[in-house]
């Protein structure tokens, strides 16, 4: 029986479910498993399902991206010769062979080199810069290393060698002195996104490199499928760029004309039908890594450039062969390292595992260190000696930072590096007894039964009934999975096996017919043969199962492929921290909360939702104009390629903030991502909406004037001064000149993030508030499709609202008010609500033109002026904004 895991299931967001179901046009399942995956906003929503290729970002928002360009370009006009310098991971070799493969499309004379893993180590190597420079090399670029080279670095500019660095590792505190550093995690860097893996650093250059030189964007995409190999091997966060490079490599992938990798697939016995990260994952991607570990990762690279058929077969052949001695010798140190334990039961109840010898092979206890952490959940060092010398590498959990541990015992090591999860490290024989018993008593001040008690972590909770056909496709959108974005795990309670049998090669597997209520699925547990007697003797079970399609026959049905099992019991829910302040907390948790007649009416921006009620216009005092002409500082980023990014590094200056956002749906999505991401001051952050009750709203202006938030999420106008935040964010495109007013706001600076990117967005909404004639035409058909015999009928808020959305993609609470207002000054229909509910009667005799109705004039008129001042708002250029938000 495996080790039991307790069972936690993730908190649900209802409102912000239910906005994000609106405003995308999802299910709220959907909704809460993209909320799981930190997917907090309607942008952030509609980029991760889409992912189109269009949406990756400018290269020239790299740093150092122009300087490295030059150089690259001069050497190819002079006919330098140019070597790339790469890593001997996946990562590496993928983007070594994608760099190589550019630059020579575009002329260059190109070269690569990628060091011997046990002989030279990891990154830039001074012999090996010495050897190129003595063979007439006279510029470097490097692929996924070199931004901790700064000794290196310095020894090939005193040979003589320019050096360009791409990478995506942490940056030191001192850059290196090459030509060029493109890293999007440098401090001085800009580029919105910074999970790039080596090859998706290295596919930028590249793409700079094209359009300088006048090639188009498909040039670039013949390298997808390299670069999502590497970026899935590289397991890096399967969000952002990554996700559309993965996306949009898989289908690359599956007709790729590369003869490396169709060998390497082939021998690999994948079918290319369905591919995803999991055949990349552990089907390509070991064979390539087996090369570097176990010998030359030169081999990779010299398959996934080599144009033969034949030599790619060949190659292929070898790099299999490497990868079963990489696995043969992987299962001698495992069964070495567990007999270790075994047989000694200090270290067997030892909370952190300390291992050594002199017979492992170096290039695969990492591999071994992750698959005893799987095995016994804690904090794993293994260590390989030779000569005295060890040489190791780290895994951990949860709950123990392995380099903060490794500073603590830092007078063991001979060098330590690595982060929170994974390390590597070379230490003395002679020091390993005192390291191990250093680092257990770490681990007892540190690590409590909890944290060595593995977790399972549920999407959600669902019946059966839930998991519809449609609901489970719908759910595919989320792939491909991987890092950050895993498959989407279920739980359900109390259900019944109905019948199980134990299948596959020795009985390994379970394939079930599992009911809850009415409803029977078939389920498929891999490795789960173990749990046979627990379902033989126990009616009801809880099971943790990824929802899947399963085609027999040309038929679809849902199946389930179950990940656990575990007696009926309690699952608990993931609880956030709370902050410093308990009382601030809990007032911006209420906040969040909407109930769910209102969250129709929370779609509607401030701006629009004053039109349509017709509001008086805000005007200013002579003294209030003063205040602004004299202490208004404004910062303009309304052509930023991503303002959520934008924000992020404004808030990062660690000043007081508001920021105004345009409705109460995106005052809660903004509150609740930001809460998410680690900013100095996140536990003094609270929101504020017009749709926040009078006693919260009262409590927040009294946490506001005794300085005890430091970021406030507001609807525009926000209930206070300005003067009390050090910058005001105006976070969307307004809708009017009033939303421009600033409440008395002293020395306030003004940063501007709305702009073009809004645009569309805007347009929508506005047609949403001014509804055409064609709309207005089907809504009447709907409601006379709900008329009885006597002209009467009923229908909710919510119906309507749905069925509008249809044709105007913004449509929301207001737009049917207006809608109905039209139709009742033209005399067509009365209707009266109760609640969300609407009772009306249709007079189908009258005939009348929409020319009749004032609103259907106004609602025109006044969308018209909206999209003028947007205009006017988008080209002002540093004096007219001066002027709009002075009134000077």
């Amino acid at each position: 029986m495996r080790r039991p895991k307790m069972w936690r299931v993730k908190a649900p967001n209802p409102a912000l479910q239910q906005i994000l179901s609106w405003e995308v046009s999802i299910s709220k399942v959907l909704a809460q498993l993209l909320i799981n995956r930190g997917i907090y906003t309607v942008d952030q929503a509609r980029d991760f399902l889409g992912s189109e290729l269009g949406r990756m970002f400018n290269p020239w928002l790299m740093k150092d991206m122009e300087k490295a360009v030059d150089r690259v370009l001069a050497a190819k006009d002079k006919g330098e010769q140019i070597l790339v310098y790469g890593d001997y991971d996946v990562d590496g070799i993928t983007g070594t062979s994608v760099l190589v493969l550019a630059l020579r499309k575009i002329g260059c004379r190109v070269d690569y080199f990628i060091p011997l893993r046990l002989e030279e180590g990891y990154g830039l190597n001074k012999d090996a810069l010495t050897r190129a420079s003595e063979q007439g090399i006279s510029l470097v670029v490097t692929v996924d290393c070199g931004i901790s080279g700064t000794e290196e670095v310095a020894a090939a500019r005193a040979l003589g060698l320019d050096m360009v660095i791409t990478d995506h590792h942490e940056p030191p505190t001192c850059l290196p002195d090459a030509v060029a550093v493109i890293n999007p995690k440098r401090q001085d860097c800009t580029y919105p996104f910074k999970e790039l893996a080596g090859v998706g650093v290295a596919l930028k250059l590249i793409q700079a490199l094209y359009q300088k030189v006048g090639l188009d964007q498909h040039d670039w995409e013949e390298y997808l499928d390299l670069v999502c190999l590497g970026t899935v091997a590289d397991i890096v966060p399967l969000q952002g760029e990554n996700r559309i490079l993965v996306k949009h490599g898989l289908a690359k992938m599956a007709n790729t004309r590369r003869p490396g990798l169709q060998a390497l697939i082939k021998i690999g016995g994948i079918k290319t039908e369905g591919m995803g990260t999991r055949e990349l994952g552990f089907g390509l991607a070991p064979r390539l890594n087996a090369a570097g570990r176990m010998g030359d990762a030169s081999l990779g690279v010299e398959l996934l450039l080599t144009p033969d058929p034949a030599v790619a077969e060949q190659l292929a052949e070898d790099l299999n062969r490497g990868n079963q001695e990489r696995q043969q010798v992987e299962a001698g140190v495992l069964a070495e390292a567990l007999a270790l334990v075994e047989a000694d039961p200090e270290l067997a109840n030892a909370k952190v595992l300390v291992l050594s010898s002199t017979h492992w092979h170096p290039g695969v206890i990492g591999i071994v260190a992750s698959r005893l952490v799987d095995r016994f959940y804690r904090p794993v060092f293994m260590i390989s000696i030779e000569e005295g010398k060890g040489k190791g590498s780290a895994r951990s959990i949860p709950g123990f930072n392995l380099y903060q541990a490794m500073v603590s015992c830092q007078e063991y090591f001979d060098q330590f590096g690595g982060h929170a999860m994974a390390a590597g490290f070379s230490i003395q024989e002679d020091q390993i007894i005192g390291f191990r018993h250093a680092v257990n008593r770490l681990a007892g001040e540190i690590l409590t039964e909890e944290h060595l008690t593995p977790n399972l972590d549920l999407d959600a909770l669902v019946n059966l009934t839930e998991l519809s056909l449609d609901t489970v496709q719908e759910l595919d959108q989320l792939s491909p999975f991987g890092q950050a974005n895993p498959g989407p795990i279920l739980g359900c309670c109390e259900a019944t096996v109905l019948n199980c049998r134990e299948v596959g090669k020795n009985g390994g597997h379970l394939k079930m017919r599992v009911r809850e209520d009415q409803i029977i699925m078939d389920g498929i547990g891999f490795n789960l043969a173990s749990y046979s007697e627990m379902l033989a003797t126990h009616d009801t079970i809880d099971m943790a199962f990824m929802p899947s399609i399963n085609v027999w026959n040309g038929r679809s049905s849902v199946q389930l492929e179950v990940k656990e099992f575990k007696e009926v019991g309690k699952v608990d829910t993931l609880q956030e921290e709370i902050g410093s302040s308990q009382e601030l907390y809990q007032l911006f948790t209420r906040s969040l909360q909407l109930p769910d007649q209102e969250i129709l009416r929370s779609l509607v921006p401030w701006g629009i939702l004053t039109l349509y009620q017709r509001s008086e216009n805000v005007c200013l005092t002579p003294s209030d104009r003063a205040t602004i002409e004299a202490n208004i500082e404004i910062e303009d980023f309304r052509d930023c390629p991503d303002r959520m990014a934008q924000l992020k590094h404004v808030l990062n200056r660690q000043k007081s903030s508001l920021i105004l956002v345009e409705s109460t749906a995106q005052a809660i999505q903004i509150a609740t991502l930001l809460n998410q991401t680690a900013f100095a001051g996140m536990d003094r952050i609270t929101v504020y909406h017009p749709l926040l009750g009078m006693q919260e709203s009262k409590q927040l202006v009294e946490f506001i004037q005794n300085g005890q938030v430091q970021i406030l999420v507001s609807t525009s106008p926000a209930p206070c001064d300005y003067h009390l935040f050090e910058q005001v964010i105006l976070f969307y495109l307004p809708y009017q000149p009033e939303e421009c007013v600033l409440k008395n706001p002293g020395q306030t600076k003004l940063v501007l993030l709305g702009g073009p990117a809004q645009v569309a967005d805007a347009c929508d909404k506005l047609q949403a508030l001014a509804p055409e004639r064609e709309l207005l035409g089907e809504l009447f058909k709907l409601l006379k499709k709900k008329i009885d015999s006597q002209g009467k009928g009923q229908a909710t808020l919510e119906e309507l609202c749905r069925y509008v959305r249809t044709f105007s993609p913004k449509a929301a609470s207001h737009t049917v008010e207006i809608a109905l207002a039209i139709f009742r000054e033209l005399g067509i229909i009365e209707y009266s609500t109760r609640g969300n509910v609407y009772s009306f009667s249709i007079d189908l005799s009258i005939r009348s033109d929409l020319k009749n109705s004032q609103t259907y004039q106004w609602a025109l008129h006044t969308k018209e002026e909206a999209l003028r001042f947007q205009k006017t708002y988008l080209t002002a250029q540093a004096e007219q904004l001066w002027q709009l938000f002075t009134r000077a």
